[in-house]
């Protein structure tokens, strides 16, 4: 019998892989993938051509007994797999086609090399930041308080989650299409996500809710303490509602080992929705101390310098708005953008920015106390400096406590717990 290839015109030269036939041959690779176990070691593209060479030997007359029998799928597996492509003549056709003409015309990308430099990276930053505000709050303000160890928690959390991305970047390979992977490496890509994914929204939440209890102790102002108690409230009600979510978007839990099954929830529509949540609750957080600012008496440039440091926040809200379009981008089903290795890397740098932001105004009183001739003009921001020449309490948002020039009292503490 003749091969596919001496039988089997060649694509014209100028041919061009279409968006629908991209879309057809990396579905394939998932199907077939998930359904031979027995290859599960080889790429789908390899395993794609074996269904080839054994659709040609039989003609088409493919059975799921045999498709059981040497790729490792259960019979009724096999038969829903034949029925994907209505029946076993298309099915050969389909798979064939794939194996032996656009094959040599697909793409190869690999995946960026980029989880591992910035896990790294970040990690030494923010351990450096964390223990530079845990110092300043012992050294500055008289001692840690709750808000810090939430901020210590989230720390320990988005090391956590930046480690178990670094595996997921090992699990992916170096290959982005589907085709240029193993089953066993598809898989394991799948379930390390689900896993980063399932634990994202608490580590988010905890960071959140160090920032708001901190704002929540700063002052006594009831429009700040009332934006926090709701903002508290739509950060808790999204971490709940994001992880109820991908535990029962499909059938089945480990929903990659069910390729034939139907999930019920667009998977890539929640995300960016839950992204939009987070967002925000990211610009409400870092509008929320700004009122302080405006509302004390402040010299311009101790005013100019608390709202650079409270604004510091906003690079946390960008890293937050490339983390959607990236979920946006790279969730999509092409040879070139089906990595979510991408989402990873925005997502270390999202929660890492948010940990390094929210401990500006520590490390700033750090240095101004420890540099008072050369800073001490420029005051201090959320903590007191504690020289041993002061005459009296120092404020959190300016140099010292005071009225707004609207004539509002306030209490304004440097430290929550007095």
């Amino acid at each position: 019998m003749a091969s596919p290839e001496d039988v089997l015109p060649p694509l014209p030269a100028d041919y061009q892989i279409s968006a629908h036939d991209m879309y057809q041959v990396l579905s394939t690779a998932m199907w077939i993938g998930g359904s031979s176990p027995n290859f599960k070691y080889e790429t789908t593209g390899e395993v794609i051509k074996r269904y080839a060479d054994y659709a040609w030997e039989v003609q088409g007359n493919m059975t799921a007994k045999e498709i059981a029998k040497i790729f490792g799928p259960s019979e009724s597996e096999a038969d829903w797999l034949i029925g994907l492509f209505d029946g076993p003549q298309n099915f050969a056709g389909t798979i064939v086609t794939i194996a032996y003409q656009i094959a040599p015309r697909l793409p190869h990308p690999a995946n960026p090399n980029v989880v591992v430099p910035l896990f790294i990276a970040f990690t030494v930053i923010t351990t450096l930041i964390m223990a530079l505000r845990l110092w300043s709050r012992y050294k500055v303000a008289g001692g840690i308080q709750p808000f810090d160890w939430l901020a210590v928690v989230g720390y320990v959390l988005t090391v956590i989650w930046g480690a178990v991305s670094v595996y997921h970047d090992h699990v992916n390979t170096q290959w982005q299409a589907f085709y240029d992977k193993s089953w066993y490496n598809l898989a394991g890509g799948l379930e390390t996500y689900y896993a980063l994914t399932v634990f994202y929204p608490w580590v988010m939440m905890v960071i959140k809710l160090s920032l708001l209890l901190f704002y929540y102790r700063m002052t006594n102002w009831n429009y700040i303490r009332w934006s926090v108690y709701a903002t508290t409230v739509i950060v808790v009600g999204t971490s709940i509602s994001a992880f109820v979510v991908w535990l029962v978007q499909c059938p089945h839990v480990r929903y990659w080992e069910y390729p034939w099954e139907i999930c019920r929830i667009n998977l890539k529509k929640a995300q960016v929705a839950f992204a939009g949540l987070y967002i925000f609750t990211d610009i409400v957080i870092w509008v929320l101390p700004m009122p302080l600012v405006f509302q004390l008496k402040l010299y311009p440039r101790e005013r100019l310098l608390a709202l650079i440091t409270f604004s510091l926040g906003a690079i946390a809200c960008v890293a937050s708005c490339y983390r959607l379009a990236m979920l946006e981008q790279y969730t999509n089903y092409s040879s070139q953008s089906s990595t979510t290795l991408i989402i990873d890397a925005w997502t270390i740098t999202e929660l890492n920015l948010a940990l390094i932001c929210s401990s500006a105004p520590a490390v700033r009183a750090l240095a101004i106390h420890y540099a008072p001739k050369i800073l001490n003009s420029l005051g201090t921001v959320a903590f007191a400096s504690q020289t041993g020449t002061q005459t009296g309490k120092k404020g959190s948002i300016g140099s010292s406590t005071g009225s707004s020039k609207a004539g509002a009292q306030a209490r304004v503490t440097a430290d929550p717990e007095k």
